[in-house]
């Protein structure tokens, strides 16, 4: 398939390897990707400053790409060091979600509006959760605020599963749900995804929809799988997203995404 102009490739699961980045053997092919003209992009959950550095080591900066991250709540130009699109969970619904993570007693993560600061509702640091890997800004701890007067582009909630009351009342809202393998809520603003991140990117590079390949692991991941051109699964990925990819490869930790750059866009 040599027409495809822009890859789509989540990053922990896919792209690298958590808290080890990008897979050695992933960074060439995708460097030799956008020698060949192909636009690559980071479409990721992670929080965006702190992932920069990944997107160094595979030249997305000297390429002048765009990287998607909080699951499509913010665009962020590389190149030129700045914000160009948002859409965060608004101050009533971030306040609604903190009203239910007491309700239902779940642990809740706020990324806000300040991409220096979260509002959590536990103790986030002394139960050395993941998420501070990816995070060295300002905790505010819910109780301690007055008044919650951030918006936010993610939440997390932890231990979470698709039965649960409290996602269905998230839901019932409006808001995105995404749960991954772990247990782990990833929730975003009504309507947003990495698919609609993608296609505001893709729109603004004049390409189309068929011509994007996108691949992920994880269901934050499974509108983009399903909705671009050619949508790949991981080996490992979760099975909702094997059941809609029109290729499956192998796990992060053995490039499998520098084989789906050989094989479609690379031919080699």
């Amino acid at each position: 398939m040599s027409n495809i102009k822009l890859i789509a490739l989540d990053m922990d699961g896919t792209a690298c390897v958590f808290q080890k980045g990008v897979v050695e053997g992933n960074i060439q092919p995708i460097i030799s990707a956008q020698e060949k003209g192909v636009k690559v992009i980071f479409a990721t959950g992670r929080p965006v400053i702190i992932s920069l550095p990944e997107a160094y080591k595979v030249k997305m900066d000297q390429y002048n790409e765009y990287f998607i991250g909080f699951n499509g709540a913010c665009i962020y130009d590389i190149a030129n060091q700045k914000i160009v699109h948002t859409q965060t969970i608004n101050n009533e619904h971030l306040q609604l979600l903190f009203k239910l993570a007491d309700k239902y007693h779940v642990d809740l993560w706020c990324y806000t509006d300040n991409l220096d600061e979260v509002i959590v509702n536990f103790d986030a640091l002394g139960t050395h959760n993941l998420e501070c890997n990816f995070f060295t800004g300002k905790y505010y701890q819910y109780w301690e605020l007055p008044k919650i007067t951030h918006e936010s582009y993610k939440c997390l909630a932890m231990n979470v599963k698709e039965t649960d009351q409290f996602v269905k009342e998230v839901r019932s809202h409006g808001i995105e749900v995404a749960i991954d393998a772990a247990g782990t809520a990833e929730i975003n603003a009504p309507g947003i995804s990495k698919y609609v991140a993608l296609e505001w990117v893709a729109k603004k590079l004049g390409i189309d929809n068929s011509e994007i390949m996108a691949i992920g692991d994880s269901m934050n991941d499974y509108t983009m799988i399903k909705n671009v051109g050619l949508g790949i699964a991981m080996g490992d990925a979760q099975q909702p997203l094997k059941d809609v990819a029109k290729d499956i490869t192998d796990i992060a930790a053995n490039a499998g995404v520098a084989k789906m750059i050989n094989k479609y866009v690379l031919n080699s």
